[in-house]
């Protein structure tokens, strides 16, 4: 053998070397196939968006405003099932679908005319070229007889050249579900609009016809790497930790939606809605929100009527809530507490008040307080078959108000100065609470999955069960609100009561973080935002500002462990947790919002498991370090 000694050592070498590095090469192999398989999706969704041609929108109806106004019908012709097109309008607000199948007859047709009366916009998707004469009846009574917004999902001269137009008309020219979903987002504004028309249609449109949109306005749908982050990677890290969580049985199921720059790059339903394992759990999933509902139901209230100049922070609560003044034969130690005071929990208002354990003896409900039917005297419903007396609103405030002042001036987080909030925002604005939120910020931003009373609106096996009560209303809680203190208000109160999907929920949190505005709508001013966003009270060690909660102080001299929600959120940071296993944060610094939903209560409220995994903070914290790698 004449190989030498060296050559044989390097050649050994160089196999160990080689054993060692392939399979490392190999995994990042398939990362890069992986990355260049989602660049190149996200390349298409580029290349859809920039072909997308607006070629009519009378009035600027596109995108589309003031969504409280209008009742929409999601029309697709040419597809006998549910289409993209109307999965992805139906992301946007409540809209009703309905569909014609290719070749629809004269009766299809009337049956379906029949049916629109009811809507004043029409959103027809055509996924079909057909130009039979009832196509073309159908597209001349769009044109002529209802508002509507017409995308053509094939190429249709002939549909184009009629009598009359729509008023809003987009060629989206080809019928895939990425097509249909981003032609969607257009009409909400998800996404702006500058496509150019590359040819001559008939006589009526020109080669370069082409209506341009420069910027979205609402919340988009799209990839991770739209903003910079793996899909691969990210979609690892937060399954990572949410399946460790529901092995070790922290909750039955969960929501996580992410967004980052007004584009929504994660939303994903985990689990069952119990550990039975019977109903997967649905991205559409309702959840109660439980002290979320703080943020989301009793701050907006407030927000509007301080920006409007209506309450003042530095003035007497008494001011706006009568029963706090102090008045011969109506004794009251907080006449002058400060709206300062108590929206950022230092008032010395105790943490909470079993109001509920007052309508009960022995473990059993008093028939004084309670009725199985709702009647004129009985109208809080605290769950099916549980209607409490109206009159016992007045025993909550007046448990309230005869509370024991504890270390005011000094942070103690309490349910009580949310208790109170419906009644504030009632007694200055004349309306009711639930009316006041719905009129001036739940329809208005699409959110109809942001609701009290949910049962009102939605089937049960719409919402997730939250517990199964053998201590007041011995019962499984579902659809009613699992807090006491909110329940005997009858479900709407300013602590608790709100159900939410993530993606509705995500609606308002987006309004939040872009401070004020949302859907080309200024709902209150970047002022109030950043007043209601600051740390109130830093002097006294208290991190919260007004209502939301906030990161803890000097976070860069904490250990990561005592860093609250996580080391990485900015100091510009906001949101709020809640008992029931919810979780929001926004932070306005990197264009971040974080929606995490469960039921960690169900079966029973000693489940702490989703606390001590640290569950929901350390997604937030992953979520961070993908945005960094």
């Amino acid at each position: 053998m004449n190989m030498k000694r060296s050559d044989f050592f390097f050649r050994i070498g160089l196999v160990v070397l080689l054993w060692s590095v392939l399979p490392a090469l190999g995994v990042a192999l398939v990362s890069c196939r992986t990355i260049t398989d989602q660049e190149a999706e996200l390349k298409k969704r580029q290349q859809i968006e920039a072909s997308l041609t607006l070629l009519e929108n009378k009035n600027n109806l596109i995108p589309l405003d003031r969504l409280d106004t209008l009742k929409i019908a999601a029309l697709s012709v040419g597809s006998e099932s549910v289409t993209e097109f109307q999965l992805m309008l139906a992301n946007y607000m409540k809209v009703e679908f309905f569909n014609l199948s290719e070749n629809f007859g004269s009766s299809e047709l009337e049956t379906i005319k029949s049916k629109l009366k009811n809507f004043n916009l029409i959103i027809a998707g055509f996924h079909q070229g057909s130009t039979s004469p009832e196509y073309l009846k159908l597209i001349n009574h769009l044109n002529q007889e209802k508002t509507s917004i017409v995308t053509c999902f094939r190429k249709t001269d002939k549909l184009i050249n009629l009598k009359g137009k729509p008023a809003g008309l987009i060629l989206a020219f080809d019928n895939d579900s990425l097509t249909q979903s981003l032609s969607a987002q257009l009409i909400f504004g998800g996404i702006g609009a500058k496509g150019k028309l590359p040819e001559n249609i008939g006589e009526t449109y020109a080669a370069g016809s082409g209506i341009v949109i420069e910027k979205p306005v609402r919340l988009k749908y799209t990839l991770p790497e739209e903003v910079g982050i793996s899909s691969a990677n990210l979609n690892g890290a937060i399954d990572s930790i949410v399946n460790n969580a529901l092995d070790k049985k922290a909750f039955p199921g969960c929501n996580v939606l992410v967004a980052k720059d007004g584009k929504i790059i994660f939303r994903k339903a985990y689990g069952f809605h119990t550990f039975e394992g019977l109903r997967p759990s649905r991205e559409d999933d309702l959840y109660d929100l439980a002290s979320v509902t703080k943020i989301s139901g009793g701050l907006p209230g407030i927000l509007k009527l301080f920006d409007e100049g209506k309450i003042a922070l530095d003035e007497p609560v008494a001011d706006y809530f009568p029963d706090w003044e102090n008045r011969l034969f109506h004794r009251s130690d907080k006449a002058d507490i400060t709206v300062r005071e108590l929206y950022a929990h230092q008032s010395g208002l105790v943490p909470f008040i079993g109001f509920w354990k007052q309508t009960m003896k022995d473990g059993k409900l008093l028939s004084k307080w309670y009725s199985i039917q709702p009647d004129e005297k009985h109208t809080l419903c605290v769950a099916p078959g549980i209607y409490l007396d109206n009159r016992f609103l007045k025993i909550v405030n007046h448990d309230i108000r005869k509370s024991t002042l504890k270390n005011r001036g000094k942070y103690v987080y309490s349910d009580l100065p949310l208790v109170i909030t419906p009644q504030i925002v009632e007694h200055i604005s004349g309306t009711g609470f639930n009316r006041y939120l719905e009129s001036n910020f739940y329809r208005p931003l699409g959110a109809n999955e942001l609701t009290y009373l949910p049962l009102h609106k939605f089937s049960r096996g719409r919402i997730v069960p939250t517990e199964l009560d053998d201590y007041y209303r011995f019962q499984q809680i579902q659809g009613t609100v699992h807090d006491e203190s909110a329940a005997v208000l009858g479900g709407i109160s300013g602590n608790a009561g709100l159900f939410a999907s993530a993606n509705d929920l995500a609606k308002l949190m987006q309004m939040y973080l872009q401070m004020g505005t949302y859907g080309g709508k200024q709902y209150v001013s970047e002022a109030t935002m950043k007043e209601f966003t600051r740390v109130q009270f830093p002097q006294n060690n208290n991190r919260r500002g007004l209502i939301f909660d906030k990161p803890s102080l000097k976070l860069d001299s904490l250990k990561p462990s005592e860093a609250y929600p996580c080391q990485e959120v900015s100091p510009e940071s906001f949101g709020h947790s809640g008992f029931t296993g919810t979780f929001v944060w926004m932070d306005p610094k990197c264009g971040l919002m974080y929606v995490f939903l469960s039921n960690r209560v169900y079966p029973t409220r000693n489940n702490s498991l989703i606390s001590d995994l640290n569950v929901r903070t350390e997604i937030l914290s992953a979520i961070y370090k993908q945005m960094k790698d």
